[in-house]
Parts: C-alpha cells; sequence; structure tokens
C-alpha cells in the first residue's frame, strides 16, 4: 500500500511538472459529458490559467441542461481546432474513442496526458493516472490541482472548489454509491472549506428535475421489464420517448438507479436508442454481478457496478444479447 500511495504521489508530481512547463494546454472531455468530466475538466483549466498557462476545454458534444450549471460551460469548445497543443488531457477517459473527434487534438499534442478513474485493459504508452479506487475524476484531480497549486502561483478559489465538488457529486450519486471511501469524504471535507452552497449543488444534480424529465421517467419506468424471476430489470428509451415529453439523451441520467432499487433487482439494464439501429447501453449491478465483464463483451467497460457500451442491430437482438450475457453473469 505505501508503494502504492508513493507511486500516486510520484506520477501526480510529474504531472504537474509536465503541466506547468506548457504554454498550451488542451483538456478533453468525453463524448456524452457527465458532471464529472466537464467539472473536472472545468475546474483544471481554471488553475492552469490563474498559473498564467492557456488552457482549453473540448467536448464532441454540446453542453446542456443542468450541466450549463458548472462555471465555465459556456466556454468549452465543441469544434476541432488546428491548434497543436504542448500538453493535452484528458481527463475522465482513457480510450480515444471515448474522445470523439477531439481525439485529433489529443494525437497532434506534443505530449499528452491521463487522468481517470475507470478500469482498463492493454496497454497505454501515455503518461497516465487511472486511480480505480476513486469514486470520481475529481477526487484525483483535486490531488492533482493542489500540487499545481503548490509549485506555482495558481490557487483553488470558490469556483474551482465548486465544479470539484459538482463533479464528486455526480459521480457518487451524492456520495450514496458503494465507491465512496474515507479519501472521498476528505476530499469532500475540504472543498467544503469553500464557499460553495453544497446543499445546492446536490439539489440542482440530483433532486430537481423538470416536468418534462418527470414525464420521462414515468413513462420509461411504468413499462420496466422483469426477468430471471425479478433478478434482472430492464427499461428502452426510444425516440418516441424523447418526441413525446420534449426530453433528449442527457435527460436519462440516473432513471436506471430506479429499476436497481428494486427489491431482489441484481442487474438493471438501460437499452437508450441514439440512432438508427443503434442502442447506448447502461448496467448497473448490486454486486453481485460484473457490470464491467458484462459491457466488455460488447467492446465497453466501466467499473464492477456500473458500465456501459454501444451496440448496433435491430432492438430485439440488442436486447436478446445484452440479457444473455446477464443471464451468464448471475
Amino acid at each position: 500500500m505505501r508503494n502504492a500511495a508513493k507511486t500516486i504521489e510520484t506520477l501526480i508530481d510529474n504531472i504537474a511538472d509536465c503541466a506547468l512547463a506548457s504554454r498550451r494546454v488542451a483538456i478533453i472531455c468525453h463524448i456524452n459529458p457527465d458532471g464529472d468530466t466537464i467539472g473536472s475538466g472545468l475546474a483544471l483549466c481554471r488553475v492552469l490559467r490563474s498559473a498564467s498557462i492557456t488552457a482549453d476545454v473540448y467536448c464532441n458534444d454540446k453542453i446542456y441542461g443542468k450541466l450549463n450549471y458548472l462555471d465555465g460551460a459556456c466556454e468549452i469548445i465543441n469544434t476541432i481546432s488546428d491548434v497543436r497543443y504542448d500538453l493535452a488531457i484528458a481527463v475522465d477517459c482513457h480510450d480515444e474513442t471515448r474522445m470523439g473527434v477531439m481525439s485529433s487534438i489529443y494525437s497532434r499534442a506534443a505530449k499528452r496526458l491521463i487522468i481517470d478513474h475507470h478500469p482498463f485493459s492493454g496497454n497505454i504508452s501515455d503518461l497516465h493516472l487511472i486511480a480505480t479506487e476513486a469514486a470520481a475524476t475529481a477526487q484525483i484531480m483535486y490531488k492533482v490541482i493542489k500540487v499545481i497549486c503548490s509549485k506555482s502561483n495558481a490557487r483553488v478559489d470558490d469556483i474551482t472548489a465548486k465544479l470539484l465538488y459538482s463533479a464528486l457529486v455526480t459521480d457518487s450519486g451524492a456520495f450514496s454509491f458503494s465507491s465512496v471511501t474515507e479519501d472521498t469524504m476528505l476530499t469532500a471535507a475540504e472543498l467544503l472549506r469553500y464557499d460553495i452552497q453544497a446543499d445546492k449543488i446536490v439539489e440542482h444534480f440530483i433532486k430537481t428535475v423538470s416536468p418534462r424529465v418527470f414525464a420521462l421517467r414515468c413513462k420509461v419506468l411504468s413499462a420496466a421489464k422483469f426477468f430471471e424471476d425479478g433478478k434482472i430489470a430492464l427499461i428502452k428509451i426510444g425516440a418516441e420517448d424523447f418526441e413525446s415529453t420534449g426530453t433528449s439523451l442527457s435527460n436519462t441520467e440516473g432513471i436506471i438507479n430506479y429499476i436497481l432499487d428494486i427489491e431482489g433487482v441484481a442487474i438493471a439494464i438501460s437499452i437508450v436508442e441514439i440512432g438508427d439501429m443503434s442502442y447506448k447501453i447502461s448496467l448497473r449491478t448490486d454486486g453481485s454481478a460484473n457490470a464491467g465483464v458484462i459491457a466488455s463483451t460488447f467492446g465497453g467497460g466501466g467499473h464492477a457496478r456500473a458500465a456501459g457500451c454501444r451496440i448496433s442491430g435491430y432492438y430485439e437482438d440488442v436486447k436478446d444479447k445484452v440479457l444473455k450475457a446477464c443471464r451468464d453473469s448471475l
């Protein structure tokens, strides 16, 4: 454990040195962005700028919905740039396919870094800090940011703390997921020293829903299907559901947790239509099955209790494939 901690400390130190030695830094968030990738990315950008480093945040997808609450979200760039950066930092993703078109900016940079908390398979040649024991990338990013501040004139202000706390809240289910550790709570405690209105952050990201989102949840959850004597629960969210409720893909965040909460459910499946014969699969488990292993069957990945992938084909075929993989894991 001591050696592992020492290794992480060394990596953080190297990442901070690399960032501070750069003049222009590109920060790359993942496709279908969530609060962790955006909050962590914007926090890092803000700190680097306070150290007089030119920093830009890129994301394949436009930021909308609740994520616009995050300071600086309107400045995130959604178009490919011809600028060649000294350094590119991938936040909350280690796979270039998860960067979308922004992978070209990442690959062109003179140096590349990865800061993530998702498990991975295979080799990653770039300098990377992947801490799978962290509940959110923000938990790691805060450590990196503190070292950057200790080595420069950069500082953490209230807005930076708010961004990091928001990222922690969204990726930990307001500190309710099994991934939450003592270090997660200690990180949150440090961020609470700033003027961030933590209750408002939880209310915004976790509690408050619009009438349209409420209508989508009611429609989808009322049509949930159960298999294997209630051990597997499945919801489908199709284009017609989005159209009839005036919602979009970003409004599906968290819906799957409602069926996992049902007594007896071991695996929850969400199949969301994202294009013609194209589906986004989300998996959640109670710990008796490994969601990451199931998702890897289809080229996806994630954590033991939360993972995802994308599958193309006819809906019934996609559903049958996912159900078989889930049954085999029980």
